[in-house]
Order: structure tokens, then sequence, then C-alpha cells
């Protein structure tokens, strides 16, 4: 196992006032939220948090209360921080300033947006440069969907993870065979491979997988460390029942109306965040609203039902 260790770790969004200045005493609100329901950590400025809509400064700010309201709610929980950036260099910058914050650990997306130039060779440049100038360890973020369809191979994924300083990999690409071979062809003592969603977290885990990074975890944080605890008590059938069951709501949360989406269920719910977005991100309409609070009805219910319990 890893220093990163093993388990569910939440990426949070980073709240905003209605003038879309930072609202930080929401995002204490929200680990509040999260601790104590047996996650593993926190990831703060992932594609969830709005990263690439904050300024240095702003990066640094949300950080540091990330850390502060991680102290303060649950000091069990490790904290990653998303640095990723164009190039190599601004990407080492982010993390530095991370690592100065109070980030234990940094995910990093590949640089896409001259997609047309990045082959297997730029990727392996940038994360291996990256991993020997950076103070923290690195989780390589897989995740096409936000990378202009930009999909890290297998071989580029097993080679990376023999450096020292790369001790995770998070895959969002759904590719379940991928997971698989990636499982096969590391060292489980040396990276720790980690599901993108909830909606296949149990197939991922059937095959290897140790760890999950869900969207929809700000919402039901307990149902995603229930569903790993299942599985790891041989508790198949009850796993698989639960799973199908988080299924739409995933998709609901995550995927139906993105970002947007999931603030406005939080906002709802849990009563703070106010449903903002920073421009061009706008806010939910009052139809995708009902259509969200209605698939995610049932699995919310069951959330308190658990946190209850605790």
């Amino acid at each position: 196992m890893t220093s990163l260790g093993r388990g569910v770790f939440v990426p949070v969004p980073t709240f905003f006032k209605e003038n879309e200045d930072l609202d930080l005493e929401a995002f204490d609100k929200h680990i509040q939220y999260l601790g104590k329901t047996g996650l593993s950590g926190i990831v703060v400025l992932g594609s969830m948090g709005e990263a690439v809509a904050l300024s240095e400064d702003e990066r640094t700010q949300v950080i540091r209360q990330c850390v502060e309201s991680v102290q303060k709610h649950d000091s069990t929980l490790k904290v990653i921080a998303g640095t990723s950036a164009q190039s190599a260099r601004t990407t080492v910058l982010y993390t530095q300033q991370a690592k100065e914050a109070g980030a234990e650990f940094v995910l990093v997306l590949p640089p896409s947006f001259y997609r047309g130039s990045i082959d297997d060779e730029s990727l392996i440049n940038f994360y291996t440069e990256v991993a020997d100038k950076s103070p923290l360890p690195v989780v390589i973020y897989n995740y096409p969907g936000v990378c202009q369809g930009l999909d890290i191979s297998t071989a580029v994924l097993v080679k990376l993870a023999k450096h020292k300083n790369i001790i995770g990999i998070k895959g969002t690409d759904g590719n379940v065979g991928k997971m698989a071979d990636l499982v096969e062809k590391t060292d489980p003592t040396e990276v720790t491979l980690l599901a993108g969603s909830v909606d296949f977290f149990v197939p991922e885990l059937l095959i290897g997988a140790v760890g999950l990074i869900p969207g929809a975890g700000n919402v039901f944080p307990s149902l995603c460390v229930e569903l790993q605890r299942l599985f790891e008590n041989g508790q198949l059938k009850e796993a698989v029942a639960l799973q199908r069951q988080l299924v739409e709501p995933d998709d609901a949360i995550c995927r139906w109306h993105g970002i947007p989406g999931a603030k406005s269920y939080i906002q709802k719910k849990l009563g703070y965040g106010n449903g903002i977005t920073r421009n061009p991100l706008h806010k939910a309409t009052d139809a995708q609203k009902a259509r969200i609070e209605e698939a995610v009805e049932k699995a919310f219910a069951l959330e308190q039902d658990f946190q209850k319990k605790k």
C-alpha cells in the first residue's frame, strides 16, 4: 500500500457568493458535512472544484481553508490538491504552492490545450518532470472528458507508475478493462488505483482497484464508503444491490447538468453554497433542479439514515 492508502476521497466544489467571490464559510460547512463519514480524504481544486476559474491567490485560499476545515472537523482526512496546468513548469509551481498551503498529495491532469501535439513522449516527459520536481506525491488524473478526449494509454501509465513520486492513478475514463490491465501490470505497493466515479465502483473493486474519487460523494459520502466496506467484507450481493441504487443518482448529480446541478442539490438539501458557479457556468434551472431531486431522493434518504446511525 502506498502513502495514499485506500478508500474514498471526495472531490469537493469551490463555493461562491452571489457576486462570485469565494464563500469559504460554505466550504467549511461542507467539510463538516463530509467529516466523520468514513472517508479517507478530500480532493480540493479537482474538476468538481472549478479550479480553472480561480486565480493563484484564490487557489491558495481554498487549499488553506480545506486544510483548516479538515483539522477542525475530521483530522483523519488526507488532503489532495488539484494542481493541473498546461505546462510542467506551471504545474510544479502550483504544486509548490499547494504544499505551502498544507496539502499532502497532488492530483494532475494531462495537458491537453495543444491536443494535436501531445503524444506518449509528451505525456511521459510532462509527468516525469512534474514528479521529479514536486515536493508532494503525485496522483495521475486520467479524464478524457475534460481533456479534449486525451486518454492516457495503459503503456504510458504503467511506465509512469514506476516513478517513486507517482503514487496513484485516478481513472475517470470508465474503462473497467483498462483498470484490470493496470492492476495486472502495476505494483500495489507503488501505486494506488482509484475509480473515478461511483457508478462503476464495484466492478473496479472486483478487478483490483482499492479506492474511489466520486463527485457524488459530496451528497452521499457514507454510501460510497459503505460500498467498499461491503465488498471488502465479502458481502458481494449487498454491495451489488447498493451499487445498482447509486447509478442514476450519480448520473444525476455529476453528469446531467454538471457542476451547476451538483451545487443546486447541495444548496437545496444541505442549505449552503447558493448554487453559484463562475461565469460562463450558470445556475441550474428550476426544471433541472427538480429532475435531479427526483432522481437522488431515495439515495439521499438512505444517506441520512446511515449518518444517523453513526
